[in-house]
C-alpha cells in the first residue's frame, strides 16, 4: 500500500488499460479520480469494484480536449478527494484511418484527443503540484509511437511519438520543481478496442509476433504505473518504459 494517502486522476479510465490502471493504483492505496467522456456506467462501476475492496473513488465526465470541461474535471476531483499528487494521461483512441482514407478532420480529432488533451491535463494539475513542490505524471503512449503503426494510422503514431516529446520535455522542467514525469509505451493489449478492430485471425497473428507469447493485461500497465507512481520510481525523470513483452526488441 505505497500510495496510501496519493490521490490519483486516471483519464479514460471507465474501461480498458485506464480502468486497469485506476485498480491497480487502488489497491496500492490510492483514491481515484475516474475520468469518462461517454461511459458513466462503465465509469461508475470501476468506482464501485474500488469502493468495494475499501478505497475512495469518484467518476467525473470530462472531454478532456476542452479545456474548460478539463479545469472543471480537476476542481471536482480536487474538491472530493482532495489535492492531486498522481496524473495518468491515459485518454485515446485509434480509428485505424489509413492516411488515404483519413481526412484533415480525422487527424484534428486523432490529435486532439491522443495529444492535446494531454498538455491541457497536465497544466491542469501542474499549479497545485507546483506549489507542493510534488507530483507524479504518467502519460501513455503506445508501440505505435516507437515504430509506426500497422495500419498507415499516421494519426495516431503521431500523437503518440509527440507523447515521447512532450514527457521528456516537461520532465526537464518540472524535475527540479519536484515534480516527475515519466511514460509507458504499451504494446499489444488484450482491451475490448483490439477484440473490436481486429479478427481471430489477426489477434493469432499479433500473439506469434510477442516473444512472450501473449497479450499484454490492462493489469501489467497498471502495475508499471503504480511503480512510476510510488517510491521505486522516485529517481525515474523523463523515461519511457516499454511494456510489451518483447515485441519491440532494440
Amino acid at each position: 500500500m505505497y500510495l496510501k494517502g496519493k490521490i490519483a486522476l486516471v483519464t479514460g479510465a471507465s474501461r480498458g488499460l485506464g480502468a486497469g490502471i485506476a485498480l491497480a493504483l487502488h489497491r496500492q492505496g490510492a483514491a481515484v479520480a475516474v475520468n469518462y467522456v461517454q461511459g458513466a456506467t462503465q465509469a461508475e462501476e470501476v468506482c464501485s469494484r474500488i469502493k468495494t475492496e475499501g478505497g475512495k473513488a469518484v467518476a467525473i465526465q470530462a472531454d478532456v480536449t476542452l479545456g474548460e470541461e478539463v479545469r472543471a474535471m480537476v476542481q471536482r476531483a480536487e474538491a472530493s478527494l482532495g489535492p492531486i499528487d498522481i496524473l495518468v494521461n491515459n485518454a485515446g483512441h485509434n480509428p485505424l484511418h489509413s492516411i488515404d482514407r483519413m481526412s484533415e478532420n480525422d487527424w484534428e480529432e486523432v490529435i486532439a484527443l491522443n495529444l492535446k488533451s494531454y498538455f491541457l491535463v497536465s497544466k491542469a494539475v501542474l499549479a497545485g503540484m507546483v506549489k507542493r513542490r510534488t507530483g507524479r505524471i504518467i502519460n501513455i503512449t503506445s508501440i505505435s509511437g516507437q515504430r509506426g503503426g500497422l495500419a498507415c494510422d499516421v494519426d495516431y503514431s503521431a500523437a503518440k511519438a509527440g507523447i515521447m516529446g512532450f514527457t521528456r520535455s516537461l520532465a526537464r522542467w518540472a524535475a527540479p520543481q519536484g515534480i516527475l514525469v515519466n511514460a509507458v509505451a504499451p504494446g499489444y493489449i488484450a482491451t475490448e478496442n483490439l477484440f473490436t478492430v481486429c479478427n481471430e485471425e489477426r489477434i493469432k497473428q499479433l500473439i506469434a509476433s510477442i516473444p512472450l507469447g501473449r497479450l499484454g493485461t490492462p493489469e501489467d500497465i497498471g502495475e508499471v504505473v503504480a511503480f512510476l507512481a510510488g517510491p521505486a520510481g522516485a529517481y525515474m525523470v523523463g523515461e519511457v518504459l516499454t511494456v510489451n513483452g518483447g515485441t519491440h526488441i532494440g
